[in-house]
């Protein structure tokens, strides 16, 4: 088997439930390949989400908008198995819990319990792409470019900003989960990704393209900044918490 072949099924496996074959190579060549398919990953979940939204609208021409987005966001959680939602709940209850001190704030990001700060973040995430995606779908019934911009290129944008915060970020840790994959991601390929989606954006978000291009990357920038004076660099949860805020604050920009 392709090291791409390998490559392919380590992303997917990786960054969502999507069951896969035993993967009987993880060298750095397969974790190199993996990331190109990120964004792919995101497309799935789009394109899995497109066809929940057609079948709930075929079988019932006037489904209840807000079941259809919740529905909808279900299975968005489902598909990560909720793995980013709880680099968001990690993220902030280590953001306000560390008071300022990078070793206080990477020891409570390690702590498996969720406090406060992390479950209101959950919420606010939550809630934040459950009204957009309402809104969303009120906009786009007659507007197919809106849906999939905002249900397939989103996703995709989502999971290409952690290339992106791998490359141009160093690893807070000595040691952890995404340890291992940092080298992989390289300026070149955040370049050659970024650049086709934004291609893509072109006729999906039409008139919004470099709105949404500047939000994007105007988000990634801030978040990175912050990531380096708190933490000097990026750690497993913070990439979860970026896949949410980037989907959260792109989807809300979409729809306003």
């Amino acid at each position: 088997m392709s090291t791409y072949y390998w490559g392919f099924w380590y992303a997917v496996i990786f960054l969502s439930r999507v069951p896969g074959p035993y993967l009987k190579r993880l060298d750095p060549e397969v974790q190199q390949a993996a990331m190109w398919f990120y964004p792919i990953v995101g497309a799935m979940l789009g394109l899995t989400s497109i066809t929940l939204v057609w079948l709930c609208f075929q079988y019932n021409p006037a489904a209840p908008i807000f079941m259809v987005a919740a529905l909808v966001l279900a299975l968005w959680v489902y598909f990560t198995g909720a793995m980013h939602l709880d680099g968001v709940a990690d993220t902030a209850d280590a953001w306000v819990g560390g008071l300022g001190n990078h070793e206080r704030t990477l020891e409570i990001m390690k702590d498996p319990r969720i406090g406060s700060m992390g479950a209101a973040a959950m919420l606010v995430i939550l809630l934040v792409k459950f009204a957009a995606l309402v809104v969303l779908l009120e906009q786009a019934q007659n507007n197919n470019a809106l849906l999939l911009g905002g249900l397939v290129l989103i996703p995709m944008m989502a999971r290409a900003g952690i290339i992106g915060m791998m490359a141009t970020t160093v690893y807070a840790r000595k040691e952890g989960m995404v340890s291992h994959t940092a080298n992989a991601a390289t300026f070149s390929k955040v370049v050659v990704i970024f650049t086709l989606l934004a291609l893509l954006a072109i006729p999906l978000f039409a008139g919004k393209t470099m709105l949404m291009l500047l939000v994007w990357v105007g988000v990634l920038a801030l978040y990175r900044r912050a990531l380096n004076k708190r933490l000097g660099g990026y750690t497993g949860d913070t990439l979860g918490a970026t896949v949410e805020i980037q989907e959260a604050v792109l989807l809300a920009a979409l729809v306003l």
